[in-house]
């Protein structure tokens, strides 16, 4: 009994972990609609192909910032000088 419930707490400790690095991942970000929430900016509405990422910096025409973490349904980023974080939040 206690094999079968470790295996079956094992898949859901990988899937998570699985989901957690894929939603943290540059090609994920990339791939959705950003919409400003609060903190530094770097535009209000990130839409798909209006940024780019290299080396967890996130480039827009309105400036840089560095990509802290995205888990889903909030982006979480740096701005390069002043270190203030912001937030944006999901609409895709």
């Amino acid at each position: 009994m206690k094999k079968w419930i470790f295996k079956i707490l094992g898949v859901i400790i990988g899937i998570v972990l699985i989901l957690g690095f894929y939603s943290n991942s540059s090609s994920f970000i990339e791939k959705q609609d950003w919409k400003y929430a609060e903190g530094t900016h770097i535009g209000d509405w990130l839409a798909k192909n209006s940024f780019e990422i290299n080396n967890r910096i996130i480039e827009t025409n309105q400036g840089k910032a560095k990509v802290i973490f995205c888990y889903g349904k909030e982006l979480i980023i740096e701005n390069l000088e002043t270190k203030e974080k912001g937030f944006y939040i999901n609409k895709s």
